[in-house]
């Protein structure tokens, strides 16, 4: 299910707060990854592609090996797990060393560790926070790790990064990548958000197919957002698993938490799609309201997830049917977003979000035609008539056309928006959604004057624009040549 790539892989390892993360965003050129002098900060893989001098890489950035396996809990067990794997599969391992500390016991282990399972020839050794000459100078001492040569820079400030890259692509085939064609289909921005561990993790795992992000019952075990790309069904898909979002009261504004979640809703603006995850077993509170209330102002598209269903006893027909009936009770603003229970545990159903995503996507670019629209604007009055807000003026609604897509955008046509209720827009938008099939996303539709200077012949000679509306409104739209035609 994940896009393989045929790219060079080079996985950045070592202690923590070496500063990989540091020179991870100066390579990409990004801010992407968290960077805190606090230990433990990276604990997923963060992976993005780097070009240089016509050759381009994936560089991973782990989280911290210097874990005494003794203390070690379920997250720090998880943390070394992903930076293995990463080195398993890297054609290239960057060890980095802070040249400030020297080298430390753990540096030493780890060296010994790489040696040991021969992937000696693919390291290259990396002393950083080589900011003076004086630690420069200190480069001979790191010969004593057995790695090669080493090579000094500071992340923080940029300097010997250029000559890193030099060095890395040199390494790299010499093959050259094909510049791939742009693709068909563009990718949809997906992010996955909801407080913490309410198993937003877990669902990009089932999705996946593989362990590509730490998951334990501890909340805040995300810290970062992750973009990963992804294809399902000929589209592809960036899913972004985000940190949770809690009270700011709850979280410190300078501890990692609080950058997180600052992240994790920046990350709903950046989205195409948001998938909103919450807890089937448990009730919907402030916080879940708080959340997509952040996201139905974003105008973004949606998707409610109810996660842990497998934890509901005694469940048959008529359970879902009463559950969705609670949702959209406590989120009656959101009766248009789709709800799916799913068990990321038992990997139940986490695939059909992505089914789902991709019927959003197509809701999102529809278009239709005035034609479509006059029907359904004649029959929508027919039905219910125009109800009066301010003013003691009667509505009348002349035309509906389609403005834009991605949401989807009308223009609505009236005497004078003004005295339009509200109410009625919603019950034309409604109607929109159910009539065209329109799902999981926002409608926007705003009011105009009519130009009633401008005027057909036919009007001219059957009424103004106000008459027929207001013929149209009451049911009265025959002509006049029309009822003679139906009387012969």
């Amino acid at each position: 299910m994940i896009m393989k790539t045929t790219l060079p892989q080079i996985a950045m390892v070592g202690r923590a707060n070496v500063g990989k993360s540091t020179l991870f965003n100066r390579l990409v050129e990004k801010n992407k990854a968290i960077v805190s002098p606090i230990s433990g900060t990276t604990r997923d893989r963060n992976i993005d592609k780097v070009s240089w001098q016509g050759k381009t890489f994936i560089l991973i950035d782990t989280g911290g090996l210097d874990i005494e396996k003794n203390k070690a809990g379920k997250i720090e067990k998880n943390i070394v797990k992903q930076a293995y794997k990463a080195i398993e599969d890297a054609d290239i391992i960057l060890f980095m060393i802070d040249i400030k500390d020297g080298i430390m016991p753990m540096d030493k282990e780890l060296a010994r560790e790489i040696i040991k399972n021969g992937k000696r020839d693919k390291v290259v050794l990396v002393g950083n926070k080589a900011d003076s000459l004086k630690y420069h100078q200190m480069a001979g001492d790191l010969y004593s790790l057995n790695l090669g040569e080493p090579h000094m820079i500071s992340a923080a400030n940029g300097s010997g990064c250029g000559d890193l890259l030099d060095v890395l692509s040199g390494l790299l085939p010499k093959r050259k990548i094909k510049i791939k064609p742009e693709k068909k289909q563009p990718e949809v921005k997906v992010a996955i958000v909801g407080k913490p561990n309410v198993g937003k993790s877990s669902i990009l795992n089932s999705i996946l197919g593989e362990e590509r992000v730490i998951v334990t019952d501890v909340a805040h075990t995300t810290r970062e957002s992750h973009d990963i790309e992804f294809s399902y069904k000929d589209n592809n898909f960036i899913l972004i698993d985000t940190a949770g979002i809690v009270r700011k009261s709850k979280v410190g504004h300078k501890t990692l938490e609080r950058k997180s979640i600052e992240k994790s809703i920046s990350t709903i603006d950046q989205a195409d799609v948001v998938v909103f995850v919450t807890e089937s077993q448990k009730k919907i509170d402030s916080i879940d309201k708080k959340v997509t209330q952040e996201i139905l102002e974003s105008g973004k598209s949606l998707i409610i997830v109810a996660n842990k269903w497998d934890l509901i006893p005694e469940k048959d027909t008529n359970t879902i049917n009463q559950y969705v009936e609670y949702y959209y009770n406590q989120f009656p603003y959101l009766w248009w977003a789709p709800i799916i229970f799913v068990s990321a545990k038992d990997e139940v159903r986490t695939r059909k979000i992505l089914d789902m995503i991709i019927d959003i996507q197509k809701s999102k670019q529809i278009q239709i035609s005035n034609s479509q629209l006059d029907k359904f604007l004649k029959y929508q009055i027919s039905r219910h008539r125009p109800s009066r807000g301010r003013g003691l003026k009667n509505p009348y609604i002349y035309k509906i056309e389609q403005i834009g897509i991605n949401p989807p955008r009308f223009l609505v046509y009236v005497n004078d928006p003004v005295i339009l209720h509200f109410s009625y827009l919603r019950f034309l938008q409604n109607n929109i959604r159910t009539k065209f099939n329109i799902l999981g996303t926002p409608i926007q539709l705003e009011t105009k004057k009519w130009n009633v200077s401008i005027e057909s012949k036919e009007n001219k000679k059957y009424g103004t624009t106000e008459d027929i509306a207001k013929r149209r409104s009451s049911g009265l739209g025959k002509k006049k040549n029309e009822k003679k035609k139906n009387k012969k």
